[in-house]
């Protein structure tokens, strides 16, 4: 199928990142709720001391799990709620004594400190993990290379065509696997900078299915894959690169968290005007931790529910996301009935699929 003019490109991504973060956010705006709600009950027992530390309570749990921007939401709202709910006047913002002022903005000052030493830790306990998870994932194929070159280079060893040949193997596989590990880092860059770049074509979902599965033959081998693609799937308007590194993620993260030869599935269908397709990547691991379910595509996390032994950066699935998200598509995990996880794809059809080629013209 010869490419055809890309389609414009739908500015989709700002407005997903912005609907991943409004539950934080509405996480935020509950947890100042709920503190105000138990001063509210505690009224008469509660010391304007006490309120401000629950206050401060709000805003370091807000930081540790939500952010800087709902942190920062939760310190505002904070000073706002206590002067609106617990300094007289009553229900007004009005201020009648200096003294208060002086509390509002060191209680402000306080929560943004608190706010920045949670969210530092938190940054660094990413860290960690992510320099855990690299150096684990660059030392195994570079050991594994290493290894299998210096046996082959060893005059000594007696080593036939075969164990050459299996020798060869290593190296190519594991230099496969270092090489998608570096493309993961250079495209969670290029997606942190906005420099990713949407190249559309016209193209068969088939094809980059195939592509992705033939790129990790080696990894599936063992495995039942059931592809259930229908004919009249409609072409998709894709970067055939971009998607088929999706479908390679998704698949290597369920090779890696799921017994070795439990069956995988990819399933696709358009929807009744055939202007979006629904793509599904099934497993039968141990699925996904309440809980995770969104937070799966967050950089450097890892789900809780895993094969023993594995290990990850945590950034594939976040590429997934993004890649999607510059198709203008969307992305979800959930957990299969009967076992496993699946995840879910949406890509709208962008553009006039180019018409098929006639009989005559063949």
């Amino acid at each position: 199928m010869p490419p055809t003019a890309p389609d414009p490109e739908p500015p989709a991504r700002a407005s997903s990142d912005g609907r991943a973060r409004l539950p934080r956010y509405a996480a935020a705006l509950g947890l100042v709720t709920l503190a105000t709600s138990i001063g509210a009950l505690g009224r008469g027992h509660l010391s304007e001391p006490d309120l401000v530390l629950l206050y401060l309570l709000v805003v370091v749990i807000a930081a540790a799990r939500f952010g800087r921007g709902p942190s920062l939401l939760a310190a505002t709202l904070a000073v706002l709620a206590f002067d609106f709910f617990f300094i007289p006047p009553y229900f007004t913002f009005l201020v009648t004594e200096k003294r208060y002022v002086l509390t509002f903005a060191i209680m402000l000052v306080v929560s943004l400190l608190t706010s920045g030493l949670s969210l530092r830790v938190r940054t660094e306990e990413r860290r960690s993990s992510l320099l855990s998870a690299l150096s684990h994932d660059l030392r195994t194929p570079l050991a594994a290379i290493t290894g299998a070159a210096t046996t082959l280079r060893d005059e000594s060893a007696a080593i036939d065509s075969g164990q050459q040949r299996e020798l060869l193997d290593t190296i190519c596989e594991e230099a496969d696997r270092l090489e998608r590990l570096v493309r993961n880092l250079l495209d969670m860059t290029r997606l942190e900078s906005g420099a990713l770049a949407v190249k559309r074509q016209w193209m068969p979902l088939e094809e980059i299915v195939g592509s992705a599965l033939t790129r990790l033959e080696s990894q599936l081998d063992g495995r039942p894959v059931r592809t259930d693609l229908p004919a009249d799937l409609p072409l998709v308007s894709a970067d055939a690169v971009l998607l088929e590194q999706v479908f390679v993620n998704l698949l290597e993260n369920a090779a890696k968290y799921t017994p070795p030869g439990s069956p995988l599935e990819i399933v696709a269908r358009a929807d009744a005007g055939g202007r979006a397709i629904t793509i599904e990547v099934c497993d039968r691991g141990p699925g996904i931790a309440p809980g995770d379910e969104s937070r799966l595509f967050e950089k450097f996390f890892r789900g809780r529910l895993t094969t023993p032994g594995a290990t990850s950066a945590g950034l594939g699935l976040a590429i997934c996301r993004g890649v999607i998200s510059a198709h203008g598509g969307t992305i979800a995990a959930a957990n299969r009935p009967g076992g496993g996880a699946v995840f879910r794809m949406t890509l709208p059809i962008v553009g006039t699929p180019p018409p098929a080629p006639s009989e005559s013209s063949l």
